[in-house]
């Protein structure tokens, strides 16, 4: 058994963070409802209509107008029995819709409702939208990024979102739990901009010690060395020298004993003191291998180590195939469509597709009869446009 089958998740959220997010409870066997405006979430269109598609498997799509009243009146029926509600309004807009977390805990406070915002429900700031790139400006991710002496440079993908979908998912089986000990339901109050300062950790601690902003070092570290990527004639490879242990391997794997000799860099605040004497001498060695002759010293060797690769050559990386770690589902009228699989893997509970992403509203019929209504009244909301039924 799926570990929370028999949770049922009302998932009002749209883009990535809260849509990931729901998507694990799916995978992980909750009853997922993914509710959506008339003509669906905004960003359908986008991936010629894969986006929805890639983070929303395992579950079901439901279409209401909250600005009627039988729209209102659908979702506080599923309100009143759902075990979770996940929103992810800029704070104060559910409340105008009547859905607020003190009305619907009003009606059913054993309920788990997560609040997912750019900058959290509390704060000068919380009155502001956000977004993955905006959040990685506001903490100082983009400012640490970068080539040396170049601009700063955004993450290239959306680091901040999908881990505040992991976080949503955590905090509400969290909150889950905690239910099971009390009885009682709780808010998850998660913000793009606490997990974002999240992410910055080691830098907020070295600042509390030195008062030092990070330094841009493309992908190097100004903290720690060697730890960044060298070129070969191939592929480059990346090196992550994070500790003393790791340095000794590396020169014994590379036979550089005269590295190993040279007591200027037997530590790391040795190396990184003296970065500008090692660090040549490190990249002329990598400039004159390929990249297959260097790894095949350094991965047996325990050397913690990759060549550089392009998406296109994950998709085809044998371990990726192993794990499991991408999915492909065909959707009619858009095709096969790859994403990343669940990373959480349960020996009693392996992820399967067991729905594939909804389309907009296609199950509304389905859910307004298990929440007791009748085809009558069904026909009504459909008529009143206060439901989609395709």
């Amino acid at each position: 058994m799926l570990p929370l089958s028999d949770t049922l998740v009302l998932d009002l959220t749209q883009v990535i963070a809260g849509p990931t997010g729901g998507q694990m409870l799916g995978d992980m066997g909750a009853d997922v409802i993914k509710v959506e405006p008339l003509n669906g979430e905004h960003f359908r269109p986008h991936f010629g209509g894969a986006w929805v598609p890639s983070m929303n498997r395992n579950k079901r799509g439901l279409a209401v107008d909250l600005r009627t009243p039988g729209g209102r009146e659908v979702l506080m029926r599923l309100v009143r029995k759902a075990d979770v509600f996940m929103e992810a309004f800029t704070p104060g807009v559910i409340d105008k819709l009547g859905f607020g977390w003190d009305v619907c805990s009003t009606e059913n406070p054993r309920l788990i409702y997560a609040s997912i915002s750019g900058y959290g429900q509390t704060g000068p700031y919380s009155s502001r939208a956000g977004y993955d790139p905006c959040i990685q400006a506001e903490v100082g991710l983009i400012e640490a990024t970068g080539p040396i002496g170049g601009e700063p440079c955004r993450v290239g993908t959306a680091p901040i979102d999908y881990s505040t979908g992991l976080a949503a998912a955590a905090g509400i089986a969290f909150a889950l739990l905690g239910r099971h000990k009390t009885g009682k339901g709780q808010r998850l109050d998660l913000s793009l901009f606490d997990v974002g300062m999240h992410l910055m950790s080691h830098w907020i601690t070295n600042y509390g010690l030195k008062q030092e902003n990070p330094v841009r070092m493309g992908t190097g570290n100004s903290l720690i060395f060697p730890l960044r990527v060298f070129p070969t004639k191939t592929l480059s490879v990346f090196v992550a020298g994070t500790n003393d242990p790791f340095w000794r391997l590396l020169c014994n794997a590379l036979g550089r004993q005269d590295w190993l000799a040279d007591q200027r860099y037997a530590t790391n605040e040795g190396r990184v003191e003296h970065r500008a004497e090692l660090e040549p001498q490190i990249e002329a060695h990598f400039a004159v291998h390929t990249a297959e002759e260097l790894l095949d010293k350094l991965i047996p060797a325990g050397m913690p180590c990759s060549a550089v690769y392009k998406v296109s050559d994950v998709m085809q990386n044998p371990h990726t195939k192993a794990r499991n770690a991408v999915i492909e589902v065909d959707y009619p009228g858009i095709g096969p469509v790859k994403s990343a699989n669940n990373p959480i893997k349960l020996s009693d509970a392996p992820v399967t597709v067991r729905r594939k992403s909804p389309g907009v509203g296609e199950h509304t019929a389905e859910i307004l009869r298990e929440a007791g209504f009748n085809d009558s009244e069904i026909a009504g909301l459909r008529d009143a446009k206060a439901v989609f039924i395709p």
